[in-house]
């Protein structure tokens, strides 16, 4: 294998994983709803506006950015979109009460969507088209495999520890 197919591929699964991280973080929040109600003394009709926040803001940060985000290297713009999840789902851990998980997720969410954006420019960039779909499916697929293996691994972390215990991991990870 030469040296340029084996750069591909580290692309291709470097991408899936960025990919599986912003998945988990983004899918984490629904199910650990309830835990959220008792742990921060919150209704538990309030939890669909968690998961609004976080796609409302990685909306309007993509929006924002389309502008402007081709004007940098994408190396670059990947590291400091994944540093911004990472920490931003950090602090997501430590909310205190609704507000501050709410205003948590929206910052996630800021980082989140033009991060998934760049991934794949990246991998387009990396991929001749002969070999692009495929490596767009591996990418695409850990959303996928968010569901099946993270979601429920982070479900059976909050119940070892606590609700906080999914997003030091997916924050740390990133």
């Amino acid at each position: 294998m030469n040296d340029s197919l084996a750069l591909e591929k580290k692309a291709i699964w470097l991408m899936a994983l960025i990919q599986l991280v912003n998945a988990v973080d983004f899918m984490i929040v629904m199910p650990l709803g309830a835990d959220f109600a008792r742990a921060l003394h919150m209704s538990a009709a309030n939890i669909g506006y968690l998961g609004g926040s976080y796609t409302l803001a990685a909306a309007v940060s993509s929006l924002l950015v389309a502008k402007y985000i081709d004007r940098f290297d994408r190396k670059h713009v990947v590291l400091v979109m994944l540093i911004g999840l990472s920490v931003a789902t950090l602090m997501c851990a430590n909310a205190w009460n609704m507000e501050s998980l709410m205003a948590t997720r929206m910052l996630a969410g800021f980082f989140a969507g033009p991060l998934v954006a760049i991934a794949l420019a990246i991998v387009t960039d990396c991929v001749p088209v002969e070999r692009r779909g495929r490596a767009m499916a591996i990418v695409m697929g850990a959303f996928s495999i968010a569901a099946i293996a993270g979601i429920p691994l982070g479900l059976k972390l909050a119940s070892w520890y606590d609700w906080s215990a999914p997003f030091y991991i997916v924050g740390t990870s990133g």
